[in-house]
């Protein structure tokens, strides 16, 4: 698979502005950084963009169909499921689009925000269309989502933008918001009222207030207890939400954060280690965003070939799973896997594998159950295997799992038992992650935005190839 090189979206973007090192860019302040990076972008030339691998062999015309028509299925959701008065996006919609949930999640308006943004590009909708729905959009967020210190919470009424179901205000959904906004502003921010939305919500973000002892963020606020306890302290989802609270353009977060969580759960496959956390969402979510591709921490660790690694891990588990308990899990293999945070019979479940070195049993209740956005999550992560058993699922089980939306959130093979709703968050990651492979237009909207450059040149990675 053909590596593209990021040089001239750090090195050219940051160093040719900032004549020194990454050091230089992590003492400089954020007006004087930030002012730099749009002058250089002003001047021109921009950037090459991002592309997509168009010499890989998983791109058949077979496959490309494939993700097209999975990639209208799942945009159709961000359309149905969007308030026709607010644009705010309902968490969960059930699988034939008959019902939708009154209350919205401000993670699921950050996937919808990013959908819009390479709709036009994708021929997913036309360039109007998709521009008035993320302004829609993004007036909600801005002037009527409740929020704390900019932070929304995690669970908005879809019609009103108030709090619901007691939730926080939440930092990684409102780091996934934010990304969302990145995109609708590199992309439609010639237009100067989203323009002005985005970087409202941009700067009205006060990192600095969910910082903690340690130079730990915290998971969240509430209005009856204050911040929460929890930290994001191990490695997790949290590199998008500690790097975007780096590179912001306001009440931003010292680059010692990045070095302040821990990165002790390690595991190993076949002699390789690899930064672990069971559910595969933690190894996607920040990957549809930043480009990870060529690109190394201050460490020298590749979170990208990381990423890769821990699909290959959970393949491997699932395949040993299927093996020890071939009654409940013979269905599990390379053909047919994938499992991470999602609806179950008994109710949603934080699960994936594997969880420790040489361990292959159900942990966390595994119980047989499938669950498509894994794979489709990993679409531009390890795509040989991902389209292999989203092909294989929607052909063996038809329109069962497979409607209107897209795949089911989860479903179980050996019991037969089908989610009956699609999730936003897990409908949009495989929306985004379809377009990475097939263009890579999400890493192209996100990766123009200064926060994105900010944030890699103050934390200080580096170029570097898996």
């Amino acid at each position: 698979m053909k590596r593209i090189t990021r040089r001239s979206l750090i090195a050219s973007s940051l160093a040719s502005i900032l004549p020194a090192t990454s050091q230089t860019a992590r003492g400089i302040d954020s007006e004087t950084l930030f002012s730099a990076i749009r002058a250089q972008a002003a001047a021109g030339p921009q950037p090459p963009q991002i592309n997509a691998m168009p010499d890989s062999p998983n791109l058949t015309p077979e496959n490309r169909e494939f993700i097209r028509e999975l990639q209208h299925r799942c945009y159709q959701y961000f359309l149905d499921a969007a308030d026709p008065e607010t644009g705010l996006v309902s968490d969960r919609g059930s699988r034939d689009g008959s019902a939708f949930s009154e209350h919205a999640s401000s993670a699921s308006c950050g996937f919808a925000l990013a959908s819009y943004a390479i709709a036009p590009a994708a021929d997913l909708e036309d360039e109007s269309t998709a521009r008035e729905r993320s302004r829609r959009l993004l007036r909600s967020l801005a002037d009527l989502a409740q929020h704390h210190n900019g932070f929304l919470y995690h669970f908005i009424g879809r019609s009103d933008g108030v709090r619901r179901m007691n939730s926080e205000a939440s930092t990684v959904d409102t780091a996934l918001m934010l990304a969302g906004v990145m995109c609708a502003e590199t992309t439609f921010g010639d237009d100067p009222e989203i323009k002005a939305l985005c970087q409202r919500l941009m700067n009205r973000t006060n990192w600095r207030s969910m910082l903690g002892p340690g130079n730990l963020l915290h998971m969240g606020w509430n209005p009856e207890t204050g911040l929460l306890p929890y930290q994001w302290d191990r490695f997790s989802e949290l590199t998008i939400l500690v790097l975007m609270a780096i590179g912001a353009p306001k009440h931003e977060i010292g680059p010692e954060c990045w070095q302040a969580w821990r990165r002790d759960e390690m595991l190993t496959l076949h002699g390789e280690k690899f930064l672990s956390y069971p559910p595969l969402f933690v190894h996607q979510y920040p990957m549809a965003f930043f480009d990870f591709r060529s690109v190394q921490s201050p460490s020298g660790r590749s979170y990208w070939k990381n990423s890769i690694t821990a699909h290959f891990a959970q393949i491997e588990f699932l395949s040993q799973l299927a093996e020890r308990y071939p009654t409940q899990m013979g269905h599990y293999g390379d053909q047919l896997w994938g499992i991470t945070s999602s609806d179950s019979a008994s109710g949603y479940r934080d699960w994936g594998g594997p969880y420790q070195d040489n361990r292959y049993e159900p942990d966390r209740g595994i119980d047989g159950t499938v669950v498509p956005s894994a794979a489709a999550g990993g679409l531009a992560v390890v795509p040989d295997q991902s389209l292999a058993t989203l092909r294989y699922q929607r052909d063996q089980f038809g329109d069962s799992i497979y409607g209107k939306y897209g795949f089911a959130n989860a479903f179980n093979p050996a019991t037969n038992w089908v989610s009956r709703d699609v999730i936003g968050i897990d409908t949009g990651i495989s929306l985004l992650m379809a377009e990475n492979l097939r263009s890579g237009n999400v890493w192209n909207a996100f990766m123009k935005h200064p926060v994105a450059q900010a944030a890699f040149a103050r934390t200080g990675f580096s170029s570097g190839t898996v």
